[in-house]
Protein backbone atom coordinates (compact mmCIF):
# COMPACT_ATOMS: atom_id res chain seq x y z
CA UNK A 1 0.00 0.00 0.00
CA UNK A 2 2.74 2.32 1.14
CA UNK A 3 4.60 1.60 -2.37
CA UNK A 4 1.28 2.74 -4.38
CA UNK A 5 0.57 5.83 -2.66
CA UNK A 6 4.55 6.66 -3.11
CA UNK A 7 4.06 6.12 -7.01
CA UNK A 8 0.57 7.82 -7.22
CA UNK A 9 2.15 10.88 -5.41
CA UNK A 10 4.82 11.19 -7.54
CA UNK A 11 2.73 10.88 -11.07
CA UNK A 12 0.66 13.67 -9.42
CA UNK A 13 3.75 16.06 -8.96
CA UNK A 14 5.06 15.17 -11.81
CA UNK A 15 1.51 16.23 -13.68
CA UNK A 16 1.29 19.17 -11.88
CA UNK A 17 4.90 20.66 -12.33
CA UNK A 18 4.08 19.77 -16.45
CA UNK A 19 1.48 22.07 -16.37
CA UNK A 20 3.57 24.61 -14.89
CA UNK A 21 5.85 24.55 -17.32
CA UNK A 22 3.57 24.08 -20.37
CA UNK A 23 3.09 27.70 -21.19
CA UNK A 24 6.91 28.41 -20.88
CA UNK A 25 7.52 25.79 -24.16
CA UNK A 26 4.35 26.55 -26.33
CA UNK A 27 6.60 28.63 -28.61
CA UNK A 28 10.75 27.95 -29.32
CA UNK A 29 10.44 31.92 -29.71
CA UNK A 30 9.45 32.97 -26.45
CA UNK A 31 11.36 34.15 -23.84
CA UNK A 32 14.43 36.73 -23.28
CA UNK A 33 16.46 37.32 -25.65
CA UNK A 34 20.55 38.46 -25.95
CA UNK A 35 20.25 42.37 -25.71
CA UNK A 36 22.26 45.36 -26.15
CA UNK A 37 21.30 48.75 -24.21
CA UNK A 38 23.58 51.96 -25.57
CA UNK A 39 22.76 55.14 -24.11
CA UNK A 40 24.15 57.95 -25.68
CA UNK A 41 24.64 60.76 -22.84
CA UNK A 42 24.63 64.98 -24.38
CA UNK A 43 22.63 63.66 -27.38
CA UNK A 44 22.47 66.50 -30.51
CA UNK A 45 19.25 68.03 -31.13
CA UNK A 46 19.46 67.07 -34.75
CA UNK A 47 19.42 63.52 -36.18
CA UNK A 48 21.88 61.54 -36.01
CA UNK A 49 22.17 57.41 -36.95
CA UNK A 50 23.94 54.78 -34.44
CA UNK A 51 24.43 51.13 -35.89
CA UNK A 52 26.79 48.42 -34.40
CA UNK A 53 29.89 47.34 -37.02
CA UNK A 54 30.62 43.62 -36.39
CA UNK A 55 33.54 41.82 -38.40
CA UNK A 56 32.65 39.29 -40.88
CA UNK A 57 31.14 39.28 -44.59
CA UNK A 58 28.42 37.32 -46.10
CA UNK A 59 25.25 39.15 -44.63
CA UNK A 60 22.35 36.83 -45.62
CA UNK A 61 19.88 38.79 -43.56
CA UNK A 62 18.44 42.24 -44.19
CA UNK A 63 17.22 44.25 -40.56
CA UNK A 64 15.93 46.68 -42.10
CA UNK A 65 14.07 45.54 -45.33
CA UNK A 66 10.57 46.98 -43.53
CA UNK A 67 12.42 50.47 -43.19
CA UNK A 68 14.19 51.49 -45.34
CA UNK A 69 11.95 53.73 -47.36
CA UNK A 70 10.82 55.67 -44.51
CA UNK A 71 14.80 56.19 -43.32
CA UNK A 72 17.15 59.08 -44.66
CA UNK A 73 18.43 57.91 -47.31
CA UNK A 74 22.32 59.86 -47.19
CA UNK A 75 22.83 58.72 -44.13
CA UNK A 76 21.86 55.28 -44.60
CA UNK A 77 23.97 55.11 -47.62
CA UNK A 78 26.87 55.89 -45.27
CA UNK A 79 26.58 53.00 -43.29
CA UNK A 80 25.55 50.40 -46.09
CA UNK A 81 28.84 51.36 -47.74
CA UNK A 82 30.70 51.53 -44.77
CA UNK A 83 33.47 48.92 -44.95
CA UNK A 84 36.91 49.18 -43.11
CA UNK A 85 38.96 45.79 -42.66
CA UNK A 86 36.01 44.05 -42.72
CA UNK A 87 34.10 45.88 -40.49
CA UNK A 88 30.25 46.58 -41.41
CA UNK A 89 27.51 48.11 -39.63
CA UNK A 90 25.16 45.72 -38.86
CA UNK A 91 21.56 47.20 -39.26
CA UNK A 92 21.98 48.41 -42.35
CA UNK A 93 24.67 46.08 -44.47
CA UNK A 94 22.96 43.07 -42.25
CA UNK A 95 24.01 40.06 -40.53
CA UNK A 96 23.79 36.29 -40.82
CA UNK A 97 20.92 35.54 -38.71
CA UNK A 98 18.24 38.27 -37.67
CA UNK A 99 19.34 41.47 -35.39
CA UNK A 100 16.62 44.20 -34.47
CA UNK A 101 17.68 47.65 -33.48
CA UNK A 102 17.32 51.43 -33.23
CA UNK A 103 19.68 53.96 -35.79
CA UNK A 104 17.45 56.47 -33.95
CA UNK A 105 17.01 55.64 -30.55
CA UNK A 106 14.50 57.37 -27.85
CA UNK A 107 14.88 59.80 -26.29
CA UNK A 108 14.43 59.35 -22.45
CA UNK A 109 15.19 61.78 -19.49
CA UNK A 110 17.90 64.19 -21.79
CA UNK A 111 19.41 60.48 -23.12
CA UNK A 112 18.92 59.04 -26.38
CA UNK A 113 18.53 54.93 -25.60
CA UNK A 114 19.26 52.52 -28.40
CA UNK A 115 18.78 49.33 -27.96
CA UNK A 116 19.46 46.04 -30.05
CA UNK A 117 18.91 42.40 -29.50
CA UNK A 118 18.19 39.27 -30.70
CA UNK A 119 20.32 36.22 -32.27
CA UNK A 120 22.15 38.28 -34.81
CA UNK A 121 23.45 40.50 -32.02
CA UNK A 122 27.66 40.64 -31.86
CA UNK A 123 29.27 38.93 -29.29
CA UNK A 124 32.64 41.27 -30.37
CA UNK A 125 31.41 45.17 -32.20
CA UNK A 126 32.30 48.72 -32.47
CA UNK A 127 29.60 51.69 -32.57
CA UNK A 128 29.69 53.59 -35.83
CA UNK A 129 27.45 56.94 -35.15
CA UNK A 130 26.53 59.28 -38.46
CA UNK A 131 26.19 62.63 -36.98
CA UNK A 132 23.95 65.29 -38.20
CA UNK A 133 26.93 66.78 -40.36
CA UNK A 134 26.67 63.44 -42.50
CA UNK A 135 29.89 62.65 -40.67
CA UNK A 136 31.28 59.21 -39.47
CA UNK A 137 32.20 58.10 -35.80
CA UNK A 138 33.94 55.18 -34.40
CA UNK A 139 34.58 54.15 -31.18
CA UNK A 140 36.98 51.33 -30.11
CA UNK A 141 35.89 47.37 -29.83
CA UNK A 142 33.95 45.98 -27.32
CA UNK A 143 33.43 42.56 -26.13
CA UNK A 144 30.24 41.79 -24.96
CA UNK A 145 31.12 40.39 -21.34
CA UNK A 146 27.26 39.00 -21.19
CA UNK A 147 23.77 38.08 -22.23
CA UNK A 148 22.39 41.64 -21.72
CA UNK A 149 24.30 44.73 -21.45
CA UNK A 150 24.89 48.16 -21.20
CA UNK A 151 27.19 50.78 -22.71
CA UNK A 152 27.30 54.16 -22.21
CA UNK A 153 28.57 57.01 -25.53
CA UNK A 154 29.33 60.58 -24.03
CA UNK A 155 28.69 62.33 -27.59
CA UNK A 156 30.43 65.58 -26.61
CA UNK A 157 33.68 63.49 -25.70
CA UNK A 158 33.03 60.67 -27.64
CA UNK A 159 33.82 58.58 -23.92
CA UNK A 160 32.24 54.89 -23.90
CA UNK A 161 31.76 53.34 -20.91
CA UNK A 162 30.86 50.07 -20.49
CA UNK A 163 28.28 49.22 -17.58
CA UNK A 164 29.98 47.07 -15.04
CA UNK A 165 28.83 43.73 -15.18
CA UNK A 166 26.78 41.26 -13.36
CA UNK A 167 29.18 39.92 -10.36
CA UNK A 168 29.49 36.18 -11.05
CA UNK A 169 29.59 35.45 -7.30
CA UNK A 170 26.81 36.94 -6.84
CA UNK A 171 24.59 35.66 -9.36
CA UNK A 172 26.11 31.73 -8.18
CA UNK A 173 24.96 32.76 -4.44
CA UNK A 174 21.49 34.13 -5.50
CA UNK A 175 20.92 31.14 -7.83
CA UNK A 176 22.10 28.90 -5.60
CA UNK A 177 19.87 30.26 -2.27
CA UNK A 178 17.05 29.61 -4.92
CA UNK A 179 17.49 26.22 -6.25
CA UNK A 180 19.08 24.58 -2.87
CA UNK A 181 16.25 25.17 -1.11
CA UNK A 182 13.46 24.72 -3.54
CA UNK A 183 15.28 21.40 -4.30
CA UNK A 184 15.29 20.29 -0.41
CA UNK A 185 12.12 20.88 0.24
CA UNK A 186 10.85 18.98 -2.67
CA UNK A 187 13.03 16.25 -2.59
CA UNK A 188 12.78 16.40 1.39
CA UNK A 189 9.06 15.92 0.77
CA UNK A 190 9.21 12.81 -1.29
CA UNK A 191 11.79 11.58 0.96
CA UNK A 192 9.29 11.35 3.54
CA UNK A 193 6.87 10.13 1.34
CA UNK A 194 9.43 6.85 0.66
CA UNK A 195 9.67 6.51 4.24
CA UNK A 196 13.11 7.45 4.81
CA UNK A 197 13.46 9.21 8.36
CA UNK A 198 16.73 8.49 10.13
CA UNK A 199 18.95 11.26 11.34
CA UNK A 200 21.59 9.29 8.80
CA UNK A 201 19.81 9.46 6.26
CA UNK A 202 18.95 13.31 6.49
CA UNK A 203 22.04 14.06 6.94
CA UNK A 204 23.41 12.32 4.01
CA UNK A 205 20.68 13.45 1.61
CA UNK A 206 21.81 17.29 2.70
CA UNK A 207 25.23 17.21 1.90
CA UNK A 208 24.68 15.34 -1.42
CA UNK A 209 22.37 18.20 -2.25
CA UNK A 210 25.04 20.46 -1.17
CA UNK A 211 27.16 19.16 -3.54
CA UNK A 212 24.83 18.57 -6.61
CA UNK A 213 23.46 22.03 -6.07
CA UNK A 214 26.60 23.56 -5.70
CA UNK A 215 27.67 21.75 -9.13
CA UNK A 216 24.40 22.71 -10.75
CA UNK A 217 24.83 26.74 -10.23
CA UNK A 218 28.29 26.89 -11.04
CA UNK A 219 27.54 25.34 -14.72
CA UNK A 220 23.87 26.72 -15.01
CA UNK A 221 24.72 30.54 -13.80
CA UNK A 222 27.63 30.28 -16.70
CA UNK A 223 25.11 29.44 -18.91
CA UNK A 224 22.86 31.73 -18.45
CA UNK A 225 25.00 34.55 -18.79
CA UNK A 226 26.60 33.42 -21.67
CA UNK A 227 23.59 31.51 -23.95
CA UNK A 228 20.33 32.59 -22.45
CA UNK A 229 17.36 30.39 -20.98
CA UNK A 230 16.69 27.95 -23.78
CA UNK A 231 20.13 26.95 -24.34
CA UNK A 232 20.62 26.52 -20.34
CA UNK A 233 17.32 24.55 -20.72
CA UNK A 234 19.23 21.73 -22.63
CA UNK A 235 22.52 22.33 -20.52
CA UNK A 236 20.32 21.41 -17.43
CA UNK A 237 18.96 18.00 -19.13
CA UNK A 238 22.29 17.02 -19.36
CA UNK A 239 23.64 18.10 -16.02
CA UNK A 240 20.32 16.38 -14.40
CA UNK A 241 21.54 12.97 -16.11
CA UNK A 242 24.84 13.58 -14.35
CA UNK A 243 23.49 14.19 -11.14
CA UNK A 244 20.76 11.51 -10.89
CA UNK A 245 23.54 8.98 -11.35
CA UNK A 246 26.00 10.58 -8.86
CA UNK A 247 22.78 10.83 -6.49
CA UNK A 248 21.78 7.26 -6.97
CA UNK A 249 24.85 5.64 -6.43
CA UNK A 250 25.79 7.64 -3.63
CA UNK A 251 22.26 6.83 -2.09
CA UNK A 252 22.88 3.13 -2.94
CA UNK A 253 26.18 2.97 -0.68
CA UNK A 254 25.74 5.94 1.67
CA UNK A 255 22.76 5.46 3.14
CA UNK A 256 21.79 2.50 5.24
CA UNK A 257 17.78 2.50 5.28
CA UNK A 258 15.81 0.90 3.39
CA UNK A 259 16.60 -1.68 1.00
CA UNK A 260 19.25 -0.60 -2.44
CA UNK A 261 16.65 -0.44 -5.25
CA UNK A 262 14.06 1.59 -3.00
CA UNK A 263 16.86 4.28 -2.29
CA UNK A 264 18.06 4.48 -6.47
CA UNK A 265 14.60 4.33 -6.95
CA UNK A 266 14.11 7.43 -4.55
CA UNK A 267 17.31 9.39 -6.28
CA UNK A 268 15.51 8.61 -9.68
CA UNK A 269 12.10 9.82 -8.94
CA UNK A 270 13.38 12.70 -7.02
CA UNK A 271 15.55 14.46 -9.67
CA UNK A 272 12.96 14.06 -12.14
CA UNK A 273 10.14 15.89 -9.83
CA UNK A 274 13.16 18.53 -8.72
CA UNK A 275 14.49 18.72 -12.56
CA UNK A 276 11.22 19.60 -14.23
CA UNK A 277 10.24 21.78 -11.44
CA UNK A 278 13.58 23.97 -12.27
CA UNK A 279 11.97 24.79 -15.56
CA UNK A 280 10.14 27.54 -14.58
CA UNK A 281 12.37 28.24 -11.07
CA UNK A 282 15.15 28.90 -13.64
CA UNK A 283 13.04 30.76 -16.02
CA UNK A 284 11.71 33.25 -13.02
CA UNK A 285 15.84 33.74 -11.67
CA UNK A 286 16.68 34.78 -15.73
CA UNK A 287 14.46 37.58 -15.73
CA UNK A 288 14.55 38.49 -11.72
CA UNK A 289 18.34 38.42 -12.18
CA UNK A 290 19.62 39.30 -15.47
Amino acid sequence: MGGLIIKKTAVLLFLIILSLIFPLTASADMGPKPKLTVIVENPPEEEYYLDLLINYDLPQVDNLADLRNTLNHDKLKLLEEYNQNGWCSALSHGTRVPLWGELIGEKIDGVNVHTFGYFGLPDVYKIIIVTPENELRITRTVERSSYTSTVYYDYETGKLTEQKGLSLAWTYTKQFLMSFVCTIILEGFILLLFRFKTAHTLFVFFIINLITQAFLTIIMSTSFLLFGIYASYAVLFAVEIIITAFEATAYAFIIKEGKKRKRVAYAVIANIVSSLALLPLMYFEYILFL
